[in-house]
């Protein structure tokens, strides 16, 4: 989903024509109004020959390489679907850049992940930087850590202009719907309609999370692909820590419902959840002047919103 925000900052800006590579299955909702202002080309970021080719045919100045596994609960069932998508795609788009002789023309930004870090955000005093060792507790992270590790070593073997972004918690209205805020929003937009008792089941939500508008994180990923060492990684965050059980608090406030109640339910538990992830943004911000905006109560709100509207498309009366 960071992918498709970063289309329409892109978009905004106009500084590229932007050209998309989808797959024939994917979900393009979330730029219903930009497909006029985007050259889609299908294929898939697992087949090597078709990648190769795509990029020799377009020969792009920038590659914003966000296709991913990119759903850390869903990795523990899906290991080999997570690793299989997150190395081999990573290192297809490495090769198509390479193969085209672009290794020195093509700046090249990889989506990274706050889960990289794994458990050393629960040893670690304050916010992580991006120094901090990285110890993944999921096949998900674990691939990040690998893709992260592989796009160095083009860097160094090849002299390629790699970028690593670092991603904590992103969320905006059609973002990635396995996420708590996304979750609660969705149970509460159910409520409204009738079609769930007033009570929002939940996981646990002691944990905090850094989180961060996509919209907000949009703008920073576009400048940091120009500014950004080859080699180095960025946290992208707000450098705030929210529990979960605040989000949660915040949605239910931006309710029509006044009756509804909160249940813990242990099957939304995950294997491992740290207690606190937090980013260390200087490195990001002294970069590009970046200010995150810190209050999240307008995502929260543009989340229900989103639920509202299509529950109500899933739900005629």
């Amino acid at each position: 989903m960071i992918g498709s925000y970063v289309v329409k900052q892109l978009i905004q800006e106009g500084k590229y024509e932007v050209h998309g590579l989808v797959r024939y299955r994917s979900d393009l909702s979330n730029l219903a109004g930009e497909l006029n202002n985007i050259q889609l080309v299908r294929g898939d970021i697992l087949d090597g020959t078709r990648v190769k080719q795509v990029v020799a045919e377009i020969c792009p100045t920038v590659i914003f390489h966000f296709a991913a596994q990119a759903i850390n609960g869903v990795s523990y069932d899906s290991a080999e679907l997570t690793l299989d998508t997150n190395i081999k795609g990573t290192f297809n788009m490495l090769e198509a850049v390479r193969f085209a002789g672009l290794s020195n023309k093509t700046r090249f930004l990889l989506a990274g992940s706050s889960t990289e870090y794994g458990k050393t955000a629960d040893t670690w005093e304050g916010a992580i930087p991006e120094e901090a060792p990285l110890a993944p507790v999921s096949p998900y992270g674990v691939s990040k850590v690998a893709a992260d590790l592989l796009a160095q070593q083009y860097v160094h073997s090849h002299g390629m202009h790699v970028v690593t972004a670092r991603f904590f918690i992103q969320v905006s209205a059609g973002g990635t719907e396995s996420l708590a805020p996304q979750e609660f929003c969705r149970q509460i937009a159910m409520i409204e309609l009738g079609l769930q008792s007033p009570v929002v089941r939940h996981g646990r939500i002691t944990t905090k999370r850094d989180i961060t508008d996509l919209r907000d994180s949009a703008r920073v990923v576009t400048k940091l692909v120009d500014l950004g060492e080859p080699g180095e990684s960025y946290n992208i965050g707000s450098g705030i820590a929210l529990s979960m059980k605040d989000i949660l608090d915040t949605a239910i406030s931006l309710s029509t419902r006044p009756d509804i109640t909160t249940l813990f339910d242990g099957a939304r538990e995950r294997l491992y959840d740290e207690k606190i992830l937090l980013s260390d943004n200087r490195k990001i911000r002294e970069l590009t002047g970046w200010i995150p905006d810190p209050n999240i109560t307008n995502t929260i709100a543009d989340i229900l919103k989103h639920w509202r509207r299509k529950t109500r498309t899933l739900f005629p009366e």
